[in-house]
């Protein structure tokens, strides 16, 4: 009985807890680390920086989601139960994509450091649309292209050439796609992120 009463008050705490720490997240987003991006007065812009981070991904545990941990859970990716966070960076010059890097480091819900994760360049990247143009454009906001990385697990190669695919959508939002069946089923969603600054 004190057993059932003790899981049920933490379970109440946790679930109270989580709208106050994402409010509390959207609330410091709404003062000045989020900003707005201008749109471009032209098309084809062929030379920018955009720039952002990653993170405030909360994992439940299956205590509040009541899924249990899946047995063949890869003990590379960030276990049930996670906080991840990170930024993220690149550069297109003339069309062609340098200094990209996507960094981020998993913690658990107790704030105990449990990975990290990292990208650090994107090899032979093209636009999507190779029919309109050989090089990577930002028309208005928005720009995607393709190409092969090296992914880094606790600072250790784990996955090479693994395809991947990056959207920048409205100038606003980040996301970055990893091949599925490269990646042994670990990345089965894109990774997101917010985008801070676009010149």
């Amino acid at each position: 009985m004190i057993k059932s009463k003790l899981v049920s008050n933490r379970s109440y705490a946790i679930v109270l807890l989580i709208p106050i720490l994402l409010m509390g997240t959207f609330s410091i987003g709404n003062n000045n680390i989020l900003q707005s991006v201008s749109a471009q007065e032209t098309n084809g812009t062929v030379s920018f920086s955009v720039s952002g981070y990653t993170g405030q991904i909360l994992t439940l545990p299956p205590s509040i989601t009541q899924v249990e941990a899946s047995q063949n859970e890869s003990a590379l990716g960030p276990s049930i139960g996670s906080v991840i966070g990170g930024n993220w960076s690149f550069n297109v010059v003339d069309g062609q994509l340098e200094n990209f890097t996507w960094n981020a480091t998993s913690y658990t819900l107790g704030g105990e450091v449990e990975g990290t994760f990292s990208i650090d360049e994107i090899s032979d990247a093209g636009p999507l649309d190779t029919a309109a143009s050989d090089l990577i454009q930002l028309d208005g906001n928005s720009t995607a292209f393709t190409g092969s990385s090296d992914i880094v697990i606790n600072g250790e190669t784990v996955f090479s050439d693994v395809p991947v695919v990056l959207y920048i959508l409205n100038g606003n939002i980040a996301s970055l796609t990893l091949s599925h069946q490269e990646t042994e089923g670990i990345f089965t969603v894109p990774l997101y992120g917010i985008v801070t600054s676009l010149t």
